[in-house]
């Protein structure tokens, strides 16, 4: 008779502003049980910029962020802004006795990105593992300066050589956590409209490689993409990946009150 799978804890929180989903994180990680990884999905009202943990504020128009109602906010993991729009973003947050963790950086961060890729080939995406950084140099400066998207890093997950999902890792003492973003649709092109770097006649420059260097699921498949069948997809390809079953379990109550106390300290504007 086989064992039982492992089981890993499911929630798919809904829309929530930025602060909150950042918070939501960072109080997973931090409560999380030793012996039980979680994978949570999420979406995000309003429409928000997230920025790197060290990415200086001065780098986004918040004035015009207000006057559009898109949010900012600042995320616990590196990396450069992102636009949250159309997407589906998604977190894995595994404890230190996990041996997911004690894999190392690099191939934690390569089997998460495996189990990615193969709900993304369940919704009929023939995605692929970048296995070296790519861009060229006027894609890695830009990254640099502005833009998570616009380069990528070994065993982030591409089409056809553009970018379909960006994801960041910070590994706490007790936990690792990775969230990413899954382009659905074309809005995060909008981030250029939101750098100040990107003024003075580059916003044309910096539109036009963003647009080279990623793509989304609905172009992929010529036709409109919804949360709720990507997620469906991911659910498996992470089942099947790790050999664990899912169960879903909503936050409760007391996550909830915590995280509306930690949310406070995300709050950018």
């Amino acid at each position: 008779m086989n064992p039982e799978p492992q089981t890993w804890r499911f929630i798919d929180s809904g829309a929530h502003d930025g602060a909150f989903n950042m918070a939501t994180d960072e109080v997973l990680a931090h409560r999380l049980p030793p012996n039980r990884p979680i994978l949570r999905v999420y979406r995000w009202q309003p429409f928000t910029i997230s920025l790197g943990y060290h990415q200086k504020r001065a780098e986004v128009d918040v004035a015009r962020c207000v006057r559009d109602g898109i949010g900012l906010v600042r995320r616990p993991t590196g990396g450069r802004a992102i636009l949250h729009a159309q997407e589906v973003t998604y977190s894995v947050i595994v404890p230190e006795s996990h041996p997911l963790f004690q894999s190392g950086t690099l191939e934690s961060y390569n089997r998460i990105s495996a189990a990615l890729v193969a709900g993304l080939r369940k919704l009929g995406l023939p995605a692929e593992l970048a296995r070296n950084q790519r861009g060229g140099p006027d894609a890695r400066e830009y990254a640099h300066r502005f833009a998570c998207f616009a380069a990528s890093a070994k065993y982030e997950i591409m089409f056809r050589g553009k970018k379909l999902v960006g994801s960041a890792q910070r590994r706490f003492r007790d936990a690792l956590l990775q969230h990413g973003s899954i382009l659905l649709g074309p809005q995060h092109l909008r981030l250029v409209e939101y750098l100040t770097g990107s003024r003075n006649g580059g916003r044309e420059r910096a539109l036009d490689l963003l647009k080279s260097k990623t793509i989304c699921v609905g172009d992929i498949l010529a036709r409109e993409v919804h949360y709720t069948e990507v997620v469906a997809d991911l659910r498996e390809g992470f089942e099947n990946e790790f050999g664990v079953r899912l169960e879903h379990e909503p936050l409760t109550q007391q996550e909830i009150d915590l995280i509306k106390e930690v949310r406070r300290q995300y709050r950018t504007i």
